[in-house]
């Protein structure tokens, strides 16, 4: 078992082409979610998940109104540029 993040890491890097294939299953909500492992680096792990504009609002739709879908619609619609202070 590792038990140290510098031992994770190593490990990581060395099956960086083998874990970039995976998947991770996240719930969210009601429902669980694919996350690809799309990036291995010195210092993270990146996840990736295409979320389409249809699938959301056919989430919705079906009376999901707590999954990633609604948080990603929830995200976009509250979104507000930052003023570039100089």
């Amino acid at each position: 078992m590792i038990d140290n993040a510098e031992d994770l890491k190593e490990k990581a890097l060395e099956n960086k082409a083998g874990l970039k294939k995976q998947f991770v299953n996240i719930p969210i909500g009601d429902e669980e979610y694919g996350f690809r492992i799309s990036g291995i680096g010195a210092k993270s792990v990146k996840l990736e998940k295409y979320v389409k504009y249809d699938e959301i609002f056919e989430a919705l739709e079906a009376g999901n109104d707590t999954g990633l879908e609604s948080i990603i619609k929830q995200i976009i619609e509250d979104y507000e540029e930052e003023d570039e202070e100089e």
